[in-house]
């Protein structure tokens, strides 16, 4: 995102009691060994703000607006039904200026953050001290330290653990950190784990008080929710661990596709933006993300519900069934766009049904135009944990295959305009 920066003093110390917990042993190990995501946590915000509810105060904020009942159809059809929000409804609106906002906005992920992360440690029977890497992801605020810091004091992490904080991947960022704690873990002799947070406190994006509505301020305003999710991600997790095991990993930047998706802060807050490129992105992508999985079978995706038609294009795109295949993004969806935590969600909620037979891809989308996949297998199912062959693509390539990108190739985009990465 291009953000022009303000000063903002964000500091609270809410310690997590869980951290002397007991750990369950796992044996661990690098190179060569596999690297399996817990099942992640999620934890929302507490108020819940109905679709209905957030269009009537629109309409009585915005009411003379000649195109106001266009959008307000458009915010309809996202698939949205209501959003987890920090606050409730008239609270979020009342906020004014950068300072204020941007404070609530980091306040609110953090203890989200705090309790998703306890939450996924005592999920994996681990102690803070027992955490190698700790990757976050937040965009929604801007604070120096980043969350990354506050949450080693916070979970009392060791000081020494190794960290990854990315503050501008917006909605690809649960994609983005999977990815680098598996690439971490791969290349640590003796394996180890790592301790994936992603938080957004994305109702901010509604701000009434910032000036005269437009298509974007409608549908952004209402598409997104409050929430933070967490996982474990471990090399070498014993038998039977509830998980995925990755065995291939991607990241790509589309090219020319800076006029997508954007943020940016001003002296009102933080605005979400997009151009004429947004609904065409994630089908550009599509031919960059089927040239990586080259010709393995897909018989599963956990997709970033970023809306109805980035589902169900890259369902359709990976030759899956949308209805069978997109039923998780779409419940993650009807309760809002979480943002970098969505595609934990999506993995949490698959994880919580019976095993997925076969390999499957988990792919996100955000700003950049960004993209993250991982190819994976259910450790729960039969074949899930069974050793790869000595031909495996995954196996030749060392599970790790950053893209670089060939020239742009057309496809039917996914997109829809009352989507977003």
């Amino acid at each position: 995102m291009h953000v022009a920066l303000e000063q903002i003093a964000l500091r609270r110390r809410v310690p997590w009691r869980g951290r002397d917990r007991e750990p369950q042993k796992q044996a661990v190990g690098g190179e060569g060994m596999d690297v399996v995501i817990g099942r992640p946590v999620v934890r929302v915000a507490p108020y819940r703000v109905g679709t209905d509810e957030l269009i009537e105060d629109m309409r009585a904020r915005y009411a003379g607006h000649p195109k106001i009942e266009v959008w307000l159809r458009m915010l309809r059809h996202t698939g949205v039904e209501d959003r987890p929000w920090i606050s409730p409804l008239h609270g979020t609106a009342a906020r004014q200026g950068v300072r204020e906002r941007s404070r609530a906005a980091y306040e609110g992920a953090r203890e989200l953050a705090v309790a998703a992360a306890g939450g996924a440690l005592e999920r994996a029977g681990l102690r803070a001290r027992d955490v190698d890497l700790l990757v976050t992801t937040h965009t929604t605020s801007w604070t120096v330290p980043g969350l990354d810091v506050d949450l080693v004091g916070l979970l009392g992490l060791r000081p020494d653990v190794a960290r990854i904080g990315l503050a501008t991947v917006a909605c690809s960022g649960g994609g983005h950190a999977l990815v680098h704690a598996t690439r971490f873990l791969r290349g640590r002799p003796g394996g180890g784990r790592a301790l994936v947070v992603a938080a957004e406190q994305l109702s901010t994006l509604y701000n009434p008080a910032s000036g005269p509505p437009d298509m974007q301020a409608v549908l952004y305003g209402g598409l997104f929710g409050d929430s933070a999710a967490a996982a474990v991600v471990s090399a070498g997790a014993g038998e039977g661990s509830e998980g995925f095991v990755v065995d291939d990993v991607w990241e790509f930047v589309l090219p020319d596709s800076a006029g997508a998706y954007w943020g940016v802060i001003d002296a009102n807050g933080l605005a979400f933006d997009s151009g004429p490129d947004a609904k065409r992105a994630p089908g550009r992508v599509l031919p960059h993300l089927t040239e990586w999985l080259d010709g393995r079978p897909v018989d599963w995706a956990a997709v970033h519900p970023g809306g109805p038609g980035i589902i169900s294009g890259t369902l359709t795109g990976l030759g899956l069934d949308e209805e069978a295949a997109g039923r998780h993004a779409r419940a993650s969806l009807s309760h809002g766009n979480l943002g970098g935590a969505a595609l934990l969600d999506v993995l949490d909620r698959t994880l919580a049904g019976d095993p997925v037979e076969g390999p499957g891809v988990a792919v996100a989308f955000g700003p950049g135009f960004t993209a993250a996949g991982l190819y994976l297998r259910d450790g729960r199912a039969p074949e899930g944990r069974a050793a790869r062959a000595p031909g495996d693509r995954a196996a030749r390539t060392q599970g790790d295959r950053s893209a670089r990108a060939p020239a742009d190739r057309s496809a039917q985009p996914p997109g829809d305009s009352a989507a977003a990465g």
